[in-house]
């Protein structure tokens, strides 16, 4: 007579044998950049006490308690600015928590500095933030939007002048953006050359006096 098993362990078994009846590719599924052996850990962009690895104009980037504030008070300005990180990236993950209290913004990757002459001026793919385009990927001085996202998601998703989680994961031709662990675009750049590297930066967007601030900024290199 088999002996009688609990319900614990009778749940545990029927996973082990669902588990065992998977085909392997499934397996590999459960598999993610976050998980693959070998994968370098998070690093940090921003050491939350200096503007030390960024070059932007010092009139609208500031420090203080850990957060990195973009402001254009009071005034505004009439042409986007950015804060550039220093050097180029590649295939990576960035993670970061912004906070808009009002107008527009976003994040540039893989992006160039078109005119040296003009060294806060970047152009190229961006996740926008604010006017209603979180979470959309987005050409800077290109094509304009490439991949859109779904209002009602990013309703749901995201917490307006509250602090909000946004990732960008660009892998070769494939790039994702997440608010708050979600996937709010994807796009694949079929368009050749796709850029391989570039610059990482912040934007403060043209017309009215706004704000943003950042923080925890990291990125973390994907491994071919």
């Amino acid at each position: 007579m088999l002996a009688a098993q609990t319900p614990s362990r009778w749940i545990l078994s029927a996973l082990v044998i669902a588990m065992a009846q998977l085909p392997s590719f499934a397996l590999g599924q459960l598999e993610t950049e976050e998980t693959k052996s070998g994968a370098t850990k998070f690093e940090s962009l921003f050491d939350g006490e200096s503007l030390s690895g960024w070059e932007g104009d010092p009139r609208f980037w500031s420090v203080s308690e850990g957060v990195l504030t973009g402001s254009t008070h009071p005034d505004g300005i009439n042409k986007n600015t950015f804060l550039v990180a220093k050097g180029l990236f590649e295939d990576f993950i960035l993670r970061l928590q912004f906070k808009l209290t009002n107008h527009a913004s976003g994040i540039q990757i893989r992006s160039k500095i078109p005119d040296p002459q003009k060294p806060f001026i970047v152009v190229g793919y961006q996740a926008d933030i604010g006017g209603g385009d979180t979470g959309t990927f987005y050409e800077e001085q290109g094509r304009g939007t490439l991949a859109a996202t779904n209002k009602d998601q990013v309703k749901k998703l995201l917490k307006p002048e509250d602090w909000n989680t946004y990732e960008i994961e660009a892998k070769g031709n494939q790039f994702i953006v997440r608010l708050n662990g979600q996937a709010t675009s994807i796009y694949e750049e079929t368009r050749q050359p796709c850029p391989k590297t570039g610059r990482i930066a912040l934007q403060l967007q043209a017309g009215p006096a706004m704000k943003i601030e950042f923080r925890d900024l990291q990125i973390r290199n994907i491994e071919p």
